[in-house]
């Protein structure tokens, strides 16, 4: 099973819950899902991290380009938002990166998932490197 299943699957068992718990008890409540324990350590700091390991420009997650080396490195974050942050919205993930839209968000993390299985090289490459400095990140205290 793929991690954007495994994630998926997730998300739905969450919402179901959720959904259960309102129709039983009258109350709307909101389960959040926080692996590696994230919840103390911030996305800006993650998407600092992972332009720094990728050699690049914090400032690249904004810019109005469309060159290559930016818009992978926008792709890398959101995947790894998504994958580490679950709570933070595809909005959300818009604002960090020049207030895109969340089917701009949506469209580059479905193009990364496509580079990740079809094992582009450069992709893959870059995309293991953030993955390993992001992961060191998460373990220290």
């Amino acid at each position: 099973m793929s991690l954007a299943t495994q994630i998926s699957t997730a998300r739905h068992i969450a919402r179901v819950a959720e959904q259960k718990i309102r129709a039983n008890t009258g109350l709307r409540i909101s389960l959040l899902l926080f692996p590696n324990d994230t919840a103390r350590k911030k996305p800006e700091h993650m998407l600092r991290l992972v332009a720094n390991a990728l050699n690049i420009g914090y400032e690249q997650f904004t810019a109005r380009t469309r060159k290559r080396e930016t818009v992978e490195l926008r792709f890398i974050g959101a995947l790894l938002l998504r994958r580490f942050y679950p709570d933070v919205t595809l909005k959300q993930i818009g604002s960090f990166f020049g207030g895109q839209d969340h089917t701009s968000v949506i469209n580059g993390i479905s193009r990364a998932y496509n580079l990740l299985e079809t094992n582009d090289i450069i992709f893959c490459t870059k995309y293991n490197k953030a993955l390993n400095t992001v992961n060191l990140w998460l373990k220290e205290q």
